[in-house]
């Protein structure tokens, strides 16, 4: 028998009212449970909280972890206590490259029995910077409960059917149930899982049979729906909500969907090595850093911690792998640091995630920023009847333009191309264009940016 709507679902053999959870799930619970109550704490009380946990993993990491303990001598710290914020920023941050060059020196030689099993995690490495990490079950217990806690903020109803379109889904499915973590504590509707290879008009034709009520989808997958809802009218009518996850949500297609369906788009950031990073308050639009989870700084081009509505570069210290020391670790995005919230929630915030570095635009003078690109799929759509487009910059003065149209191409219509380009990007790019017939390829993860920039940092400096 189901619980009641909003109740724990009991898990031990004839129980029901009260629910009574045993297990794993009992462990989850308790988690949530707490985040309940820490997520109202005061900053100075979480940063004292985060303090505490950073002397641990530092300690942990110092004994256990050579790799680890060399980095903090070639630093000159390596006595020296790690019981603050202030305290960690001592250690220069580390990079996505210094981790690759590591390789398995950089894991623990042993984690608690407590923690867990470890597991890799490997990133999608859309530069060629793959990254793998170990991690623990109770990376996976953050995992769940910091989800629950997105779908319990926004107040969802898990009766709700869900449609998922990932690169994790592997093969079409309906099944009862959404899945861990809401059905480990929760009964919920029908799940609905396509593969993100599958054709976008193939993807609404599947949904608009399971009529779900819930999208949950990458941001580029998202934009493509969009596009074609903009011409053929939005469906399926049931659909209410949409999460992203994953990629950089751009303001043009919060606009725009918002436009076509009358939908605000609800965005969690997280990254493959760490888990949850931040999820956006349902209230003030910003989004609040899983504090009790990571530390996140937003540094300048000096180090120095960027003030509120400054933009910098986002280092990451995961507070609870004792596996992987991923501290003070430059995890290769670009945010803009937010102020206090409405809500009342004392978790800090940051008011936008711009992107990864991957996406700055070297200009031939050197220079670096971040491209707007957003109007040129509506001019190419009117010019040369593009639907989709990718930038990839090869050096600083050329640039490979790739497209696909739904019409037959005219010599001339290059000329138009490089134009729109070239008025967009301010500068006369040398500009190669590459057509496609049906759709762009995208990374290893599903993933898709419409720029990005090949060029090796060392040469654009």
């Amino acid at each position: 028998m189901a619980a009641p709507p909003g109740l724990h679902r009991s898990n031990l053999a004839d129980t029901i009212w009260p629910p009574v959870l045993l297990g794993a799930d009992a462990i989850l619970a308790a988690l949530v449970s707490q985040l309940v109550d820490t997520e109202r704490l005061s900053m100075a009380e979480i940063e004292a909280l985060q303090g505490r946990q950073l002397s641990i993993l530092i300690g942990h990491h110092r004994s256990r972890t050579p790799a680890f303990a060399a980095r903090l001598k070639a630093a000159g710290l390596t006595g020296a206590p790690f019981d603050s914020v202030a305290a960690l920023r001592r250690l220069p941050p580390i990079t996505r490259r210094e981790v690759q060059r590591a390789g398995a020196a950089f894991f623990a030689l042993a984690i608690p029995d407590s923690h867990g099993s470890v597991h890799d995690a490997t990133t999608s490495g859309s530069t060629g910077e793959t990254v793998t990490v170990r991690k623990s079950q109770l990376q996976g217990l953050f995992w769940d409960a910091l989800m629950l806690r997105d779908l319990a903020w926004r107040g969802y109803d898990f009766g709700a059917r869900i449609t998922t379109i990932r690169a994790q889904v592997t093969r079409y499915y309906e099944m009862d149930g959404w899945g861990r973590p809401v059905d480990a504590l929760y009964d919920s509707g029908r799940a609905q899982g396509i593969p993100i290879e599958t054709d976008v008009r193939e993807q609404l034709r599947l949904m608009r049979r399971f009529k779900p009520g819930v999208l949950s989808i990458l941001p580029s997958n998202l934009m493509a729906m969009v596009q074609i809802w903009e011409s053929q009218g939005f469906s399926p009518k049931s659909l209410r909500r949409v999460r992203t996850l994953g990629e950089t949500v751009k303001d043009d297609l919060r606009m725009r969907l918002a436009a076509v369906a009358g939908i605000e788009i609800e965005d969690h950031y997280s990254a493959q090595e760490t888990g949850s990073l931040a999820i956006q308050c349902p209230r003030s639009g910003l989004y609040h850093v899983m504090a009790e989870s990571v530390i996140i700084e937003v540094i300048g081009p000096d180090g120095a911690p960027c003030s509120e509505g400054e933009t910098g570069r986002v280092v990451v210290t995961d507070l609870h792998n004792l596996a992987t020391p991923l501290i003070r670790y430059e995890i290769g995005d670009y945010a803009e640091v937010g102020g206090e919230c409405p809500c009342g929630r004392g978790l800090p915030t940051l008011r936008r995630i711009l992107g990864r570095e991957r996406n700055l635009i070297v200009m031939p003078n050197g220079e670096r920023h971040w491209p707007v690109v957003s109007h040129i799929e509506q001019a190419l759509g009117r010019a040369v009847g593009a639907r989709q487009y990718q930038l990839i910059q090869r050096t600083r003065t050329a640039l490979e333009f790739r497209m696909v149209c739904d019409r037959p191409q005219d010599p001339s219509d290059d000329l138009a191309v490089r134009r729109i380009v070239q008025t967009a990007l301010g500068h006369p790019f040398e500009i190669e264009i590459v057509r496609f017939e049906d759709a762009l390829p995208v990374g290893p993860n599903g993933k898709f940016e419409d720029f990005l920039c090949l060029v090796p940092m060392d040469a654009a400096a």
